[in-house]
């Protein structure tokens, strides 16, 4: 039961990640490139695969010009 709460909240983080990305018009790959991660690994994160350490967490709402607390919110997009 935990671990399908925790697979359904890195869902909803990685679904919020790619919409702000999509928002802002950049592909994963430049994306990746301009937090300086692997795009397999915000392909990850957006597929909720991975959830990203607190560090990268920061840089992409940094990168989207948004809260964290706006991508850890337990809504849907």
């Amino acid at each position: 039961m935990a671990d399908e709460m925790a697979e359904l909240v890195y869902r909803k983080i990685g679904a919020k990640i790619r919409y702000y990305r999509q928002l802002k018009g950049t592909n994963q790959t430049e994306f990746a490139a301009q937090l300086s991660i692997s795009s397999q690994y915000l392909s990850k994160i957006e597929n909720g695969k991975r959830i990203p350490s607190l560090p990268v967490l920061l840089s992409i709402a940094d990168e989207l010009g948004v809260a964290v607390a706006e991508l850890l919110k337990n809504e849907d997009v």
